[in-house]
């Protein structure tokens, strides 16, 4: 039985060595192949502040109808 016992913790330390190894290689593989590409071609072609863009500048022009004190106090 203590032999049983001897293979068994062996099997399990052999186990979680496989298991760090191959969690290691799998997740640099996906690294490699698919988070950086992806990370740097949205570096390079993206634009989150949206500063390439050019709209024009400025406030926008508000349409009012209230034009006097009795309109404005009619908020419906």
């Amino acid at each position: 039985m203590d032999m049983l016992h001897k293979f068994w913790a062996a099997w399990k330390r052999f186990g979680q060595f496989m298991g760090d190894f191959i969690g290691r290689l799998v997740l640099t593989i996906f690294y490699f192949t698919i988070f950086l590409p992806f990370g740097a071609g949205m570096r390079l072609f993206s634009d989150k502040l949206d500063t390439k863009r050019q709209i024009q500048p400025g406030w926008q022009s508000r349409k009012t109808s209230d034009l006097t004190i009795e309109d404005s106090r009619r908020q419906a």
